[in-house]
C-alpha cells in the first residue's frame, strides 16, 4: 500500500524551499492541493512540468473528497498533500484527512519546511519555552475577548494569526485584557516587506500609523507565571471545596463556579466533585 506525504512549502520566499521537497514535486505525480492555479506556478517557477502529473483541489472537509483520496492510495497510487505556503497541517484543512487516513491504517509521511509559527517565534525573541499556538482568533471582539482572557492561566509564548480585516480590533481586544503586556505583531514573514512590531498599549492611538493593514499577520505574547496573593495553592482549593461540601453547599452550584473560573466543562467539573 502506498502512503500520503504532506509537504510543506515556501511561506513567501520561493527560495526557501528544501531539497527534499524539490526533488518531491520533481518525481511525485498525484497532488492534492489548496490551490491547483498558485501550486502549478509554484512549480512553473521551479522550472518543474506539471503536464503529466495529476492536480486535483483540497481546500475543505468534504467527505466524498476525503474517500476518493483513500481509495487512490489503497489502490498503490503515492498521493502528496501541498498547501499555497507552509505546512498544510497548521493553519490549512490537513488534519480530517491525516486523520482518516491513519484510522485506515495507511501511513503518513512529511517533507518539512519553514512554517511562521517558528519564524514568527525566532523574530519575536520572545521565551521559547513553552509556546502554544492558536491559529486564528474568533471573527467578533467578544469571541476574541473571550479567547485572550482565557489565556490568562496559561504561562509561555502564545502564537496566534490575525485576519487583515481584523488586525486593528484584534490588537484594542488584547490591550482590554492584558493593559500591561506587550504584543508582538510580525507581517508578511520571509518577504519583502516583512515587519516585526513589538506594541505596548501606550501605541493604541498610532496602531494605524504603524502597521500597514495589509499581508498575512502572527502575533505573539507571553504570559509569566502567576503569582502573588491572587493564586491559591491545589492544596487550599481542596480545603475550600471541602468546607463548602461539609457546610451543605450545592456540589452543582460549586462545579458552575469552577467552571466559569477555570473554563473546564461543568459536568467534568461536578464528576470530579460528585467522588470526592
Amino acid at each position: 500500500m502506498s502512503n500520503l506525504t504532506i509537504i510543506s512549502l515556501p511561506i513567501g520566499n520561493q527560495k526557501d524551499i528544501t531539497q527534499r521537497a524539490l526533488e518531491a514535486l520533481e518525481s511525485n505525480k498525484t497532488f492534492y492541493a489548496e490551490d491547483t492555479r498558485v501550486f502549478k506556478e509554484l512549480l512553473k517557477t521551479y522550472g518543474i512540468s506539471y503536464q503529466d502529473k495529476f492536480i486535483d483541489s483540497f481546500h475543505d472537509q468534504n467527505q466524498e473528497k476525503v474517500n476518493q483520496i483513500i481509495e487512490k492510495i489503497k489502490s498503490g497510487v503515492e498521493v502528496c498533500l501541498v498547501s499555497d505556503a507552509g505546512s498544510p497541517a497548521i493553519s490549512d484543512p490537513a488534519y480530517p484527512l491525516m486523520k482518516a487516513v491513519v484510522e485506515e491504517n495507511i501511513d503518513v509521511d512529511t517533507i518539512p519546511g519553514v512554517t511562521s509559527v517558528i519564524v514568527a517565534l525566532e523574530l519575536s525573541c520572545l521565551p521559547p519555552h513553552p509556546f502554544h499556538f492558536w491559529g486564528f482568533t474568533g471573527r467578533t471582539n467578544s469571541e476574541r475577548t473571550q479567547f485572550f482572557d482565557s489565556l490568562k492561566s496559561i504561562k509561555g509564548t502564545h502564537i496566534y494569526f490575525e485576519s487583515p480585516h481584523r488586525i486593528y480590533e484584534s490588537v484594542q481586544n488584547f490591550f482590554d485584557i492584558y493593559p500591561e503586556n506587550t504584543l508582538v505583531v510580525t507581517r508578511e514573514l520571509t518577504k519583502q516587506y516583512q515587519s516585526v512590531y513589538r506594541l505596548k498599549k501606550a501605541d493604541l492611538g498610532k496602531v494605524e500609523e504603524i502597521i500597514m493593514q495589509k499581508g498575512e499577520f502572527v502575533l505573539l505574547f507571553h504570559n509569566e507565571e502567576q503569582k502573588g496573593e491572587g493564586v491559591v495553592s491545589s492544596k487550599k482549593l481542596l480545603e475550600l471545596v471541602e468546607d463548602y461540601m461539609n457546610e451543605g453547599g450545592s456540589p452543582k452550584k460549586l462545579a458552575k463556579i469552577f467552571s466559569q473560573i477555570t473554563g473546564e466543562d461543568t459536568k467534568a467539573i461536578y464528576d470530579k466533585i460528585s467522588r470526592r
